[in-house]
């Protein structure tokens, strides 16, 4: 079966008395963009791990594109799938960018002769060519995602996930990578899972998923879940600006549609109005 899909998923950490998970069901379409949303300790970066077997379930059963996530397959999963976690400081092991995104290749028994190709080929779908001999420790976050991203695409994958890998970037370097996955949205055939609180990542999403008390509490497209502004704040995520400014209109008497709105089709609905 293509995409990702979890079936009666259980996890319990190590000490802990209660599952983070519980009888988890979870399908992630194939080259979509789906987005888990939910509080801090709901769950929603054990899911990113399970998925990438960093975890094993307690119960139940992953597929990535019809093969089991079991210890056997990782070395098979680990070309088609790809994880950027939340501290960029964390992902370097190369002196040089180009040596970082060698390394991954290596790990996967990739021919020397076959990995300059695939290095600049990485390096130039990320805008990053002209740093190929940088360090790593010389960039700046944005740019150490990328170069990250990079490592995963050399591999030619089926999917990346992204664990808050935007959380700890300033703005310039928060829209930096997402203006890339949106780039990367259009040019390759990727599926992306995101895990995040920022409410433009969440906005990007084909589909949203939000986890809470160990399971799926709510699941759907950008328009079916972000208007739900009340649920989102009981969440702790971020409310898009969009939306937030339609809750207030509504708020002060304002009759606005019952659906979600950027900021830009905010915008665009009140100049409608006032003219």
């Amino acid at each position: 079966m293509d995409g990702i899909n979890l079936k009666n998923i259980s996890y319990t950490y190590p000490g802990s008395k209660a599952p983070v998970l519980a009888n988890l069901n979870l399908q992630v379409p194939r080259n979509k963009w789906t987005t888990i949303i939910g509080h801090n300790g709901s769950g929603k970066s054990t899911i990113a791990r399970l998925i990438d077997g960093l975890l094993v379930p307690d119960e139940g059963e992953i597929t990535v594109n019809g093969m089991t996530v079991t210890e056997e397959n990782l070395a098979k999963l680990h070309r088609q799938l790809g994880i950027v976690f939340q501290n960029p400081d964390n992902q370097f092991v190369g002196a040089t960018v180009a040596d970082d995104i060698a390394f991954g290749l290596e790990n996967h028994q990739v021919p020397r002769e076959q990995m300059q190709p695939l290095i600049d080929d990485a390096l130039k779908k990320v805008g990053m060519s002209d740093l190929a001999a940088a360090e790593p420790t010389m960039l700046s976050g944005g740019q150490k995602q990328r170069v990250a991203i990079a490592g995963i695409l050399a591999l030619h994958p089926q999917t990346i996930i992204l664990d808050e890998a935007t959380s700890m970037l300033d703005p310039e370097g928060r829209k930096m990578v997402l203006d890339l996955l949106a780039s990367l949205r259009q040019t390759e055939e990727l599926t992306i899972v995101s895990i995040t609180h920022d409410p433009v990542e969440m906005s990007m999403a084909d589909k949203l998923v939000v986890v809470d008390h160990q399971g799926i509490a709510e699941e759907g497209t950008v328009d079916q879940v972000l208007k739900q502004t009340d649920l989102l704040r009981k969440l702790g995520v971020g409310i898009p600006v969009g939306q937030e400014l339609r809750d207030y209109l509504v708020n002060a008497g304002v009759e606005v549609p019952n659906r979600y709105y950027s900021i830009n089709e905010m915008v665009e609905w009140l100049c409608q109005k006032l003219s």
